[in-house]
């Protein structure tokens, strides 16, 4: 009476209750970004650095720092082989193997340090003519105690790279042929370093070094505990324009030296004598020059 059918609303299932949340939308990569599993993606603003920025970079580094950035990609490995110009080597003789592939990276060197403790076995006459071979352009040489180098060796050295401004040798064995090879094919030789050169003994008393073509260049001189050490006088003598001379333990009597030394208008500025044999009248002597500036004898 009067009552309308009623209607049942229809219950809504459960699994129409339950709703998935919206999925998030996929992450953009920027195009610069790179993922650590895709190396392919991103840029590499160094590649429009021109090498020598990218060298003038690597040169303002640590050491440390320098190799570690050399490993990360192979421009990189080349520009900064290329951008070093001073290195220093253990020169053991077990770096003989290692000289062409590390000089073919290392290819522009110019100051060379070849360095070996006194308990191992040095690099020899082979090794020293192919790092000349490698390194025609050196200009700096340092030898330390690299026994195994002879006269022989130095010789083609010499011969292989003329552009030598700076030598200096310790502990090491060649003598007075490998000194005065160098003397005569370095005309450039500015600076000569020599102390403990075991290959001048008393066998090699009548072996003298002279100047070469390095008697016009030469500027500074220091021997250092040689025996038998009055066989650079030739040398002393004949460089004209030396300015410094440095003699430190040097055995043999130098008065004969010293007495050419002062007989001639000689530019010397510094002089440096320590336990050497020479008479009281050749030290006066060396007060006389006009143009020294300091003196000091011990």
């Amino acid at each position: 009476m009067g009552q309308s059918a009623s209607t049942s609303r229809p219950r809504s299932s459960k699994a129409a209750a339950v709703t998935n949340p919206p999925s998030p939308p996929p992450l953009s990569v920027a195009p610069d970004s790179q993922s650590p599993d895709d190396t392919t993606t991103g840029y590499d603003y160094s590649s429009r650095l021109p090498d020598e920025c990218l060298a003038c970079i690597f040169q303002s580094l640590s050491s440390g720092d320098r190799k570690r950035s050399s490993l990360v990609c192979r421009r990189w490995l080349r520009v900064e082989g290329q951008s070093r110009h001073r290195i220093s080597l253990n020169a053991k003789a077990e770096l003989t193997g290692a000289i062409h592939q590390l000089f073919s990276r290392f290819d522009l060197v110019t100051k060379l340090a070849l360095k070996c403790d006194r308990r191992s076995v040095s690099i020899g006459d082979d090794a020293l003519i192919l790092i000349s071979l490698k390194c025609r352009n050196l200009t700096r040489l340092k030898l330390r105690a690299c026994r195994e180098l002879t006269d022989d060796g130095m010789s083609v050295f010499a011969e292989n790279c003329r552009n030598l401004q700076k030598f200096s040798c310790g502990s090491c064995s060649f003598g007075a042929k490998g000194m005065n090879a160098l003397l005569e094919n370095c005309g450039l030789l500015e600076e000569l370093s020599v102390k403990r050169l075991r290959g001048i003994t008393d066998g090699a008393a009548n072996e003298i070094v002279g100047p070469g073509r390095a008697g016009s260049s030469l500027r500074i001189i220091c021997l250092k505990d040689l025996y038998n050490g009055q066989c650079f006088g030739p040398l002393i003598i004949g460089a004209k324009n030396l300015t410094s001379l440095k003699l430190f333990r040097c055995s043999g009597d130098w008065d004969k030296v010293f007495d050419a030394i002062t007989e001639r208008n000689n530019g010397l500025v510094e002089v440096h004598l320590e336990r050497l044999q020479v008479s009281d009248k050749n030290v006066g002597c060396l007060g006389s020059f006009t143009s020294m500036d300091g003196k000091r004898i011990e």
